[in-house]
Formats: C-alpha cells, structure tokens, sequence
C-alpha cells in the first residue's frame, strides 16, 4: 500500500542504519552462510526440498530471504517464495545485526536438532517474526 509522506516528516526522515553496509552483509551471507540459510528454510520457514535460497536485503528490523523449491510427485513444479525474517529487536549497529542474523540460524539448528528451552519446552524459533511476502510457481 501506498501512503502520502508529510513533507516535514520527509525533511526528518534518516536513511537505514545498516543502508551503507547491507550489500556487504548481504554478500557475506549468501556466500559464506549457505548451510545456515539452507537450516533457516527448513525448520523455521517450514520450505521443503530447498533448492535455492538467497539473502535479498536486510535492514535494521530484519531480513529478506527468497527460497526455490522443487514439488510434485516428480519434483516437476518450482516454488519460489520470499519471507521477511525479522528481528526481535531493532538494531542500531552493523554488529548488532550480525548478533540477530546468527541468533536466528542458531535457533533453525536448535529447532533442526529437536532441542527446546527450559521448563515451558517452548521451541526454538517460535517467537521469530516470520512473515510471507511473496510467492512464485513455475510448471
């Protein structure tokens, strides 16, 4: 949905901050995380047969993942989908987003192990902001 800015709160407004280093996050991610990401589509975005799946942006209230999947009984029919992966804490540093990223993957390997916490056996990543944006099918 589109919305109006008022030119005053437009004067006021301060870019991202992670807007100068989310490309490079971004790349380390994709590139040196591929099993993490790969954990995160499995047990915390509940996507099977994963074929694919990137980082496409992040910010400092979460992440953007677009995952590929292959269903069908022949494997025949590719899904893509896009989530946002939030964090449960806004961020005010390029460190802090590291922080959040990996507390994410940890609890998609904690979940993927059938571990729980504590005495209410909540599970892990249940309390990850998760949320579709988009969804893709190709036959």
């Amino acid at each position: 949905l589109s919305k109006w800015v008022d030119v005053n709160d437009y004067q006021k407004a301060v870019p991202d901050i992670l807007a100068n280093d989310a490309s490079s996050i971004i790349s380390k991610l994709n590139n040196e995380h591929e099993e993490d990401l790969f954990l995160t589509a499995t047990h915390l975005l509940d996507v099977k047969d994963v074929e694919k799946i990137r980082v496409t942006g992040v910010d400092r209230l979460g992440m953007d993942i677009r995952v590929t999947s292959f269903q069908g009984a022949r494997r025949n029919k590719m899904i893509t989908d896009e989530f946002r992966v939030g964090f449960r804490i806004p961020v005010i540093s390029v460190e802090d987003a590291k922080s959040e990223v990996l507390k994410v993957f940890q609890e998609a390997w904690e979940k993927g192990k059938g571990l729980t916490w504590g005495e209410e056996e909540e599970v892990p990543g249940s309390t990850v902001p998760i949320m579709k944006i988009a969804e893709d099918s190709l036959e």
